[in-house]
């Protein structure tokens, strides 16, 4: 039994009926032409689809942001309250 070399892509664009499909996007899964398709982080997107992943990439980096601003925060609290230590056992020692 012989596998096909790749996977089959349905004859026309969806939107473009008279040029062939060379993709198909991979979130709604019409068939798509050059022109239509686009290639994003390594997959096949209409335009469609493409305006919802980067508004959703958006949103993702907003939430990043805030784990490394806790992150931050945390590790200067943590060399305050280090540096304050040495600073009372260093005043004891002088008084």
């Amino acid at each position: 039994m012989r596998l096909p070399l790749r996977p089959t892509v349905p004859h026309r664009c969806f939107n473009h009926p008279d040029r062939p499909a060379l993709a198909i996007c991979v979130d709604c899964r019409k068939p798509l032409c050059q022109g239509c398709s686009t290639l994003w982080e390594g997959i096949h997107c209409c335009v469609d689809c493409l305006a919802k992943r980067r508004a959703t990439a958006g949103e993702r980096s907003g939430g990043l942001r805030l784990v490394f601003l806790t992150v931050a925060t945390l590790a200067l609290l943590a060399v305050a309250t280090i540096l304050r230590s040495w600073i009372g056992a260093a005043l004891a020692e002088v008084l």
